[in-house]
């Protein structure tokens, strides 16, 4: 059988379209990957990077203001493609760590597959609600069986401004239409937790990048940068041994102590 076609897209305009190589150039690292980046203006930027292939698009002015002419087409573009599969990531803020599975193996039969995002619980329109609300920076899309559902996330956005991003209507049509073809990935695939010592309200906060293979933040992208390479599995360290039962009395302090230790995200 034939290898089947795997892109990864990006859509850019003004100065971001200058600027692939910050970020977008890292996925080169996969032999697999064709690199495809759509430029929304009136030419296509003078400066252009060997290895991504450069499509110039019209403005569309329907979609009310110029982010979401790029978050919302860039999900049909990639039917221009011809390819199998496509993972469409934001421009300037999602860095290819290490070297990534083929997507027929990650996606393992799904039409879409995509990660929590780090405030995951949400109310929304249709389902109602879900612990799983999907980061639409980054998505892994089989190209020919997704088409209905891609159009129908465009075309609901189209329909009526309610914010700058797409994140929520696509959240609304997979999880109420669609929720059978897709899977969800682990958080590796969409890392968001920001690089000791930045902080932010609401974020996570850790001290590497081990075991990470798509990283997205754009507040220390900097900073991942400096960490690679990392290693493909983070350290899981042994906890002590209890020598022997522990007394209810002792049980009591370690469930205290083990309340300091950091497990919600505030």
């Amino acid at each position: 059988m034939n290898r089947p076609r795997q892109a990864v897209v990006t859509v850019a305009s003004g100065i971001h379209a200058e600027k692939l190589d910050k970020t977008f150039i890292s996925f080169a690292q996969n032999p697999f990957l064709e690199l495809h980046a759509f430029i929304i203006g009136s030419e296509l930027p003078s400066r252009q990077l060997p290895g991504i292939f450069y499509h110039l698009e019209a403005p569309d002015h329907s979609f009310s203001h110029e982010m979401r002419d790029i978050y919302y087409r860039r999900l049909i573009f990639v039917d221009q493609l011809e390819v199998d599969y496509a993972l469409i990531v934001d421009n300037s803020d999602v860095l290819c760590v290490q070297p990534l599975p083929e997507f027929p193996q990650l996606m393992r039969g799904a039409s879409v597959a995509a990660c929590t995002e780090h405030a995951g619980s949400r109310y929304l329109a249709g389902q109602g609600y879900t612990s799983a609300y999907i980061n639409a920076g980054i998505t892994f899309w089989h190209v020919p069986t997704s088409a209905k559902m891609r159009a129908e996330i465009v075309e609901r956005g189209r329909t009526c401004f309610r914010s700058i991003e797409d994140q929520l209507t696509l959240n609304e049509v997979l999880h109420t239409c669609y929720y059978e073809q897709l899977i969800l990935l682990p958080s590796q695939y969409n890392y968001r937790a920001c690089l000791a010592p930045k902080r932010i309200r609401g974020w996570p906060t850790v001290t590497h990048l081990d075991g990470v293979m798509l990283y997205h933040n754009s507040h220390c992208i900097d900073a991942a940068k400096k960490l690679i390479p990392v290693k493909s599995h983070a350290l899981l360290t042994d906890l002590p041994r209890d020598e022997r039962p522990l007394t209810r009395y002792e049980q009591f302090w370690r469930k205290v102590r083990n309340r300091f230790e950091p497990h919600w995200v505030k």
